[in-house]
């Protein structure tokens, strides 16, 4: 079941998403959306501190900054969070290939990911995962959700 459209993944989306190269590391920068539309820029690096948020209308700023402290409370930095998801959401949407993971890697912590061949369906991984690698847990991307989701075992 897809997520409801109150949900912060449905209302707000990025695009543009940009990495530099720069002799202290990697920044990127993107444009936050709300349903399709532009309200403001996010940028940051590599180093480990907040991101930079530029909201032309401080309204705007201030109701994604309170949907992301709802959906993650006890973040230190829940804005970051949420533009952090909202960056995987879009990378993992644009995929040609089905995008999967297993237990160990940690695709919350660290987004890691692995990548089916090219020309596999979405069927064809959950199914070929849960035959043979039941036992690491594997979650299959679902673009509807917007989130890995458990590989059940068949029967």
């Amino acid at each position: 079941m897809p997520l409801p459209v109150s949900h912060p993944h449905q209302r707000y989306s990025v695009t543009g998403y940009q990495e530099q190269d720069t002799d202290d590391g990697v920044r990127w920068s993107c444009e936050l959306l709300r349903h399709g539309q532009s309200i403001g820029l996010v940028s940051g690096d590599d180093a480990g501190g907040p991101d930079r948020y530029t909201f032309p209308d401080p309204a705007r700023g201030e109701e994604f900054l309170a949907a992301a402290r709802t959906l993650h409370p006890a973040a230190e930095r829940p804005g970051d969070v949420l533009v952090e998801e909202l960056v995987t959401i879009r990378m993992l949407d644009a995929l040609d290939q089905v995008a999967y993971c297993f237990a160990e890697d940690r695709f919350e912590e660290t987004g890691a990911h692995r990548l089916a061949e090219p020309g596999r369906t979405a069927a064809q991984v959950r199914e070929e995962l849960a035959a043979q690698h039941a036992g690491r847990r594997p979650r299959v991307w679902d673009r509807n959700l917007s989130q890995m989701v458990p590989v059940l075992p068949e029967g």
